[in-house]
């Protein structure tokens, strides 16, 4: 899955547990270490806020700050 502002926002739609899972699932498709992002202990609605908020580039930004690959390959 390509991971932009558009998947993003369908992402958001789902609820909590789903949200959670799909988020941990692309962190490790993208070869991100998900120790380093605590999705279990996060607060949802935060986590929901700042996701809700984020640009293009800060997707970009924050794959490439923990190892991934934006451009969804592997």
């Amino acid at each position: 899955m390509q991971l932009d502002k558009k998947s993003l926002d369908r992402l958001l739609k789902l609820n909590d547990d789903q949200l959670r899972g799909v988020l941990g699932k692309l962190l490790t498709e993208y070869g991100v270490d998900v120790s380093r992002v605590p999705l279990a202990q996060m607060d949802v609605t935060a986590l929901r806020a700042v996701l809700s908020a984020a640009t293009d580039e800060d997707i970009t930004r924050f794959m490439q700050m923990f190892g991934g690959n934006p451009s969804g390959g592997r």
